[in-house]
C-alpha cells in the first residue's frame, strides 16, 4: 500500500488566506491575460487512519485524531455519506457520520483491512478550467498548462500531500476552439515523461493548435471531466490546520511550432494560484491574494430583507465553525436561515462566488429519500431564474435567496416576497451558478444568502443533510 507524503466545507464555509509560491519567470516573456484555473471543486482529498476498536466483520470504522505523516487527516469533517473510501486496500461506502473521529460503512470491513494504523483515503477528481487571453498572435503553436506534482509516486492513483497525482492512467484534455485557434494533437503526460521533465515536478499538459493566433484572444482549456473520470487527484493535506488552505501554483505557456517544452523559452507565460481547503464540509476555491469567508447570522435577522427573518441562529454549531442547522421542522411551515459572505482581493479584473450542492437533502445524507429542491410556487423557480416562495403548504423545498451587503454584485435580490432559486446539483451534473460578483479590486465585500426549508406530510420522518459548496476566485 502507498503511504502518502505530506480541505471543502461542505454545508456551510470557511475563512481562507492563499499563500503566493516564487516562480521564475521567463526572461522576455510577456504575461498571458486575466489567467486562472477553476476547480469544479475545491474539496481536498482525505488521507487518514484506521484506529482501534475497529475491527474486520464490521461496519464501524475508527480514525486517529492525531497526525502522524504523510496522514494529516485527523477529523471526519472531510468526509460525507456516500463517498467512496480506501480502506486498507478495499474499497467502500461511508453511510454516514458519527462524530469527529466516526463513521460508518455500507458494508463490513474485511480481513487485513481493519489493522490499527490501516489508512484511509478518499480520491477528490475536480476538473480544471484554465481560462486566460493570449498576448502574442504565435502561428500554429501549442500552450502548455503544468500542474504541480509530488516529487516521487505521483503517477499511482493515491492522493499526495505536495501536489496532484496524475491518477495511473489516462487524463482528458479539452480545449475550445477559438478565432485563429483550432486545437488538435492535445497531450497529457505526467510529471517527468517525454517533454515533461522541466521545472520539475509538475504535470504537463499540451494543446496544439493550428491557425495565425491573436493578441487578446479568449482561450478556454479543460484537464479531467465534471463527473472525476480521468481527472487529476487532488492533494491530501499537508500537516496544515484545519480550515487553513494550501495553494498551489499553476502555470501556463505558449510556444511557437515544433518546440520542446522541456528546453525551450517559451514566447509567453505566466501562473495563478489555486486554493484547496478542508474544514466542516463547505469547499472554496481561491486565487492569489484573496480572502473569502463565510458568518453566521443569528435568528430574528432580516438581512435578506422583509419577509425572510432568519429563524435559525448560524453562528455556533457542535463540531462545525459554520453550519445551518434548521432542527425539527412543522410541517408547511418555512424555516429561513443566512450566512454573510464576504471577500477581499487586489485582483484588478475582480472576482466571483459560485455555490453548488452535492445532491438534493437526502435521508442520513443519503440519496433517497430527499427533500425535493423547491419549485418556488405555481409560477416555478430553476436554478437560474427566481420566483416569489411565499407559500410553505403545498410548496415545499430547499431553496434560497440573495442580498446586498455592501460593494458586491449580487446574482439577484429578494424584493420581500423571498425570491427564490433552487441550487444545481453536482449530481445532476450541473455546473455551480455564480452568487455574488466584481469587476474590480474589493475591500470587504459583503453579501447575504438565506436558505429556505419547508416539507410537507408526504416527507418521511428522519434526519436530512446535504452540502453546499462554495468557490471564491479572484482574476488578475
Amino acid at each position: 500500500m502507498k503511504r502518502l507524503k505530506s480541505l471543502v466545507v461542505l454545508s456551510a464555509c470557511i475563512s481562507l488566506l492563499v499563500n503566493l509560491f516564487a516562480i521564475p519567470q521567463i526572461a522576455l516573456a510577456a504575461n498571458l491575460g486575466v489567467t486562472k484555473d477553476t476547480l469544479q471543486s475545491s474539496r481536498i482529498s482525505f488521507n487518514g487512519r484506521v484506529k482501534s476498536p475497529t475491527a474486520s466483520g464490521s461496519s464501524h470504522v475508527w480514525m486517529y485524531t492525531t497526525s502522524s505523516t504523510p496522514y494529516f487527516s485527523i477529523n471526519t469533517a472531510n468526509l460525507h455519506a456516500g463517498d467512496t473510501v480506501v480502506i486498507g486496500t478495499g474499497t467502500y461506502t461511508i453511510d454516514g457520520i458519527v462524530d469527529d473521529d466516526e463513521f460508518t460503512l455500507t458494508t463490513t470491513l474485511a480481513a487485513g483491512d481493519a489493522d490499527d494504523t490501516d489508512p484511509i483515503y478518499l480520491k477528490s477528481k475536480p476538473q480544471h478550467v484554465i481560462t486566460f487571453t493570449t498576448a502574442s498572435a504565435v502561428a500554429n503553436g501549442f500552450f502548455q498548462v503544468l500542474v504541480p506534482a509530488a516529487s516521487a509516486g505521483s503517477n499511482d492513483g493515491v492522493a499526495d500531500t505536495t501536489g496532484f497525482d496524475f491518477g495511473g492512467g489516462t487524463i482528458d484534455v479539452t480545449p475550445t476552439n477559438a478565432t485563429g485557434y483550432t486545437f488538435s494533437n492535445n497531450a497529457a503526460t505526467a510529471s517527468g515523461g517525454t517533454y515533461c521533465t522541466a521545472p520539475a515536478n509538475y504535470h504537463c499538459f499540451e494543446f496544439h493548435y493550428s491557425g495565425a493566433g491573436g493578441v487578446g484572444t479568449a482561450i478556454n482549456l479543460t484537464v479531467g471531466q465534471t463527473s472525476g473520470t480521468n481527472s487529476l487527484i487532488a492533494p491530501a493535506p499537508a500537516n496544515t490546520a484545519l480550515g487553513a488552505a494550501e495553494s498551489y501554483k499553476v502555470i501556463v505557456k505558449n510556444f511557437t511550432n515544433g518546440s520542446n517544452p522541456a528546453t525551450a523559452t517559451a514566447t509567453d507565460q505566466t501562473s495563478t494560484t489555486i486554493g484547496l481547503i478542508e474544514a466542516v464540509r463547505v469547499s472554496a476555491t481561491v486565487d492569489p491574494s484573496i480572502t473569502f469567508t463565510i458568518t453566521g447570522v443569528a435568528a430574528a435577522q432580516t438581512v435578506c430583507g422583509t419577509g425572510s427573518t432568519t429563524d435559525v441562529d448560524t453562528t455556533t454549531a457542535v463540531n462545525q465553525p459554520v453550519a445551518v442547522p434548521f432542527g425539527t421542522m412543522s410541517l408547511n411551515a418555512f424555516k429561513t436561515a443566512a450566512h454573510l459572505l464576504t471577500v477581499s482581493t487586489n485582483g484588478q479584473n475582480g472576482y466571483v462566488v459560485t455555490a453548488v450542492e452535492d445532491d438534493q437533502l437526502g435521508l442520513g445524507g443519503g440519496t433517497s429519500p430527499f427533500i425535493i429542491d423547491t419549485d418556488c410556487t405555481s409560477t416555478a423557480c430553476t436554478e437560474v431564474v427566481q420566483q416569489n416562495w411565499n407559500v410553505a403548504t403545498g410548496y415545499p423545498g430547499f431553496g434560497y435567496t440573495l442580498a446586498t451587503g455592501s460593494g458586491t454584485t449580487m446574482a439577484f435580490v429578494n424584493d420581500n416576497t423571498f425570491k427564490s432559486r433552487k441550487f444545481p446539483s453536482l449530481a445532476d451534473t450541473e455546473s455551480p451558478i455564480t452568487i455574488m460578483s466584481s469587476t474590480g479590486v474589493s475591500n470587504s465585500h459583503t453579501g447575504y444568502i438565506c436558505y429556505r426549508l419547508a416539507v410537507d406530510a408526504t416527507q418521511a420522518a428522519g434526519d436530512y443533510e446535504n452540502m453546499i459548496i462554495y468557490t471564491a476566485t479572484a482574476t488578475f
